[in-house]
């Protein structure tokens, strides 16, 4: 009879492991199983164009990230973090780049928590927390925190205070993957870095994206470089996995970062060959990211709603069929929006170009709208911000 029940058990226990396994989706990187896409609407609703204000105290050379809250952007340049309202109006800015105590280098990562007022800037070269408070002219220093460890990111965890900071794993030698802090620099979680490695070659590699950080609907995402599966963060710091972005075994591994050959002029990074994801976007009814394998960059876009995956070629983005403006490659999704940028000269250019085309659009105020923007704006004036909304 205990034996009987004991079977019973482990039966049961493999159900409940199968179904929690099965609930999780794996998609196949290289293997979409849908149609290539074309054009932005059989994805998007809509798009509107945002012209960033010139202003003397902003003048931007590059868009290095963007994060948006209810009411404003906040764009990081590198060295300045600039404030505008959501119809393109400078606000303000954080310029405080130089060496002294109260003063970054370069402008690594930053978060900001809006209903308290409250950024934190991720100092490049010191790895320090630099905390200020957000008034109605600018920001105002607050104070500084020392990490032992410098962290690539810092995200503050949703409807809390408290800051996830993110290390890389390219090196092989960081004890963790992330931890969880209070404001006052206390430990709340320690997440292994599961994907430790002894480095045997003295040549690191740097990817621009190591961790990916996504958050959407008050939701935190972590995916590891070394890994397909992407977690969510709960309320409670625990790691969930959510989907999984299937590389077959083309992706990179430790044993390569281990043992990475002296850069060859003559046959490009030694990295090349390895299946790389580049970037994940999550909106509330699709999953977009991009990949390049073989000399080949792709995005493949999954939908929730019915399960396809369908794709676009980085060599021929999705026509915007909405508006009329430029070809559209998403570069963030905050919130469940997308967004892109183009330089204002780019913008014209493509426009000029556009100009003798004719062609059926989706929504004519928007074509009205960009028409009058390219008439409008100069070459050197500031980015364009591109604002997608995409399908429910």
């Amino acid at each position: 009879m205990k034996l009987t029940n004991l079977t019973l058990i482990t039966l049961l226990l493999c159900c409940c492991n199968n179904e929690k396994t099965s609930s999780v989706v794996t998609l196949d990187v290289l293997k979409p199983d849908g149609p290539e896409l074309k054009n932005l609407s059989e994805i998007a609703s809509d798009i509107q164009y945002i012209p960033l204000e010139t202003h003397p105290k902003a003048l931007m050379r590059f868009v290095m990230f963007l994060k948006a809250t209810e009411d404003k952007y906040y764009i990081n340049t590198v060295l300045e973090l600039l404030c505008f309202d959501k119809n393109g109006k400078f606000l303000y800015k954080l310029d405080s780049q130089g060496r002294g105590p109260e003063e970054y280098t370069y402008l690594s990562d930053y978060d900001i928590l809006p209903e308290k007022k409250l950024l934190i800037v991720l100092a490049s070269v010191s790895g320090k927390l630099l905390f200020y408070n957000e008034t109605d002219s600018g920001f105002r220093y607050l104070r500084k925190l020392d990490v032992k460890i410098h962290p690539h990111y810092c995200d503050f965890i949703p409807d809390q205070d408290n800051i996830l900071l993110t290390y890389t794993s390219a090196d092989g030698e960081n004890k963790y993957q992330c931890i969880v802090i209070n404001q006052e620099g206390d430990t709340l979680l320690k997440r292994l870095n599961f994907y430790k490695f002894t480095r045997n070659s003295k040549v690191v590699m740097g990817f621009g994206i190591d961790n990916v950080i996504n958050r959407i609907n008050e939701t935190l995402r972590i995916k590891g470089l070394l890994t397909d599966t992407m977690f969510t963060i709960t309320n409670d710091y625990k790691f969930v996995p959510y989907i999984i972005l299937n590389t077959a075994g083309y992706g990179i591994n430790a044993g390569f970062l281990a043992n990475v050959p002296p850069p060859d002029p003559n046959s490009g990074s030694p990295a090349a060959k390895f299946l790389m994801l580049s970037e994940i976007l999550e909106a509330d009814r699709y999953l977009l990211f991009r990949y390049y394998y073989e000399k080949t960059g792709k995005w493949n876009v999954y939908d929730k709603e019915n399960g396809v995956t369908s794709y676009f070629d980085t060599k021929n983005l999705l026509k915007d069929d909405i508006s009329g403006g430029i070809d559209i490659e998403p570069k963030l999704c905050y919130d469940g929006v997308l967004y892109s940028w183009t330089d204002a000269l780019t913008f014209k250019k493509v426009m000029s170009e556009k100009s003798n085309q004719s062609t059926e659009l989706k929504n004519q105020e928007r074509a009205n709208e960009v028409q009058m923007l390219a008439e409008s704006i100069k070459e050197d004036d500031n980015h364009i911000l591109i604002v997608i909304t995409p399908k429910k």
